[in-house]
């Protein structure tokens, strides 16, 4: 990535292990060195390199593990450049698949102006 510390916004999602199963991410940050298909990706681990990612990351699988559909909250991007404040929401859903439900987590981060 070009600006690591200013994050993705946009539309992803994942499965509980953080892994893109789809991905939109908002025209701003088109311009970030990524891959043009995030599918199959780690979210935390090959797409966002900010500082604090690790408190991002603590969010969300405590947002999977428990049984709460729909979260959100305010998350501070912090680097030694820039400081940026997104609301990031959250939502789970139970996908059904011959034999067997997935679990899928929407994740939609959008910076507050």
């Amino acid at each position: 990535m070009e600006n690591p510390a200013t994050g993705i916004l946009g539309l992803f999602e994942l499965n509980p292990a953080g892994t893109v199963l789809y991905s939109r991410i908002n025209a701003p940050h088109s311009s970030l060195d990524l891959p043009t298909d995030l599918v199959g990706l780690n979210f935390f681990d090959e797409i966002e390199a900010y500082a604090n990612v690790v408190e991002l990351r603590r969010r969300f699988l405590n947002f999977a593990k428990g049984t709460d559909a729909v979260e959100n909250f305010t998350f501070t991007y912090s680097s030694e450049q820039e400081t940026i404040k997104a609301r990031v929401m959250l939502t789970q859903i139970n996908q059904r698949k011959i034999n067997r439900t997935e679990k899928l987590i929407i994740l939609d981060i959008r910076k507050i102006n």
